[in-house]
């Protein structure tokens, strides 16, 4: 016993060395720059679907703990070598201080496919983050229509309001609010509140003629231009659904009947407790 006890404590002396020397050995990595896309408004931040020849705007916000060094901008085309874009005052720029905030506007190139953008910002000392949109380039369809207001005068932006109130309560795309006595193929749109509901409005749409929804992403009001991205945002989009709570700022694309579309943005969602005059306001793009 006591052999094997002493056998013990040497070998575990022999790996005290071996340990101190395995933790000397550890390398300090320098810190990489942070790099994000700005979200919002008419900002491009993700993988998205445009019309050949279309500008799009990229936000970028960049911080580091030393000095900034360069800003880098390449494309690369349906997977082909990285290219400096043509006429791009932004796409090699020397930086001099530990934080960036800068809008880059790009153009799709003229021919269907796949473009990846890549944003590179990097140190003196070559520490490097790289971020990288792609976009789909699709063949430009029918432009859009805006529908922004009603047909009252003065024009009011649409709304569909609360159902069981005085106020019309559901829409026909392309033509306008529809009241309750209207005929249901008329309701692309509908305001759900029930009596089961009680007092509380439940902000919901609906369909009486079997319109549904897709809520989607990557898309803006100033990005969504014709009908081959509207039809590509649906088809991209996930499960299609008939009953929807739309909360401000979220962007929907609309199925109706006989396969048409329309790109919807809330604009508002009016909450007014005990009284019915809650409402969901609108905006929507649309080719008849």
């Amino acid at each position: 016993m006591k052999k094997i006890k002493l056998l013990s404590t040497v070998i575990a002396m022999a790996l005290v060395p071996m340990l101190i020397t395995s933790c000397g050995d550890t390398e300090t990595v320098d810190p990489s720059p942070t790099l994000e896309f700005i979200g919002g408004g008419n900002y491009v931040s993700g993988d998205i679907t445009l019309p050949v020849g279309t500008d799009f705007t990229v936000g970028l916000n960049a911080s580091h703990d030393k000095n900034l060094e360069s800003l880098m901008i390449a494309v690369s085309i349906n997977g082909g070598t990285q290219l400096t874009p043509q006429n791009c005052g932004l796409c090699d720029t020397t930086l001099g201080d530990k934080t960036l905030r800068v809008d880059f506007t790009g153009t799709t190139g003229n021919q269907a496919g796949t473009e990846t953008w890549s944003f590179t910002i990097a140190d003196k000392d070559g520490n490097s983050t790289t971020k990288s949109i792609e976009i789909t380039v699709v063949a430009s369809g029918d432009a859009l229509f805006e529908y922004e207001q009603d047909n009252s005068s003065p024009p009011q932006p649409h709304r569909v309001w609360n159902f069981i109130g005085p106020n019309k309560g559901a829409h026909q795309i392309g033509q306008g609010s529809v009241a309750s006595a209207d005929p249901n193929s008329w309701k692309d749109i509908q305001d759900s509140m029930a009596a089961s509901d009680g007092s509380t409005w439940p902000g919901r749409w609906a369909s009486r003629n079997g319109s549904t929804y897709k809520k989607v992403t990557g898309y803006t009001w100033a990005t969504m231009q014709n009908t081959v991205q509207l039809e590509t945002a649906w088809t991209d989009g996930g499960a299609a659904e008939a009953v929807i709570n739309p909360a401000t700022g979220d962007y929907y694309v609309i199925k109706l009947p006989g396969d048409k579309y329309a790109f919807i943005e809330i604009t508002d969602v009016v909450s007014t407790p005990s009284d019915n005059l809650d409402y969901i306001q609108f905006r929507y793009k649309y080719r008849p």
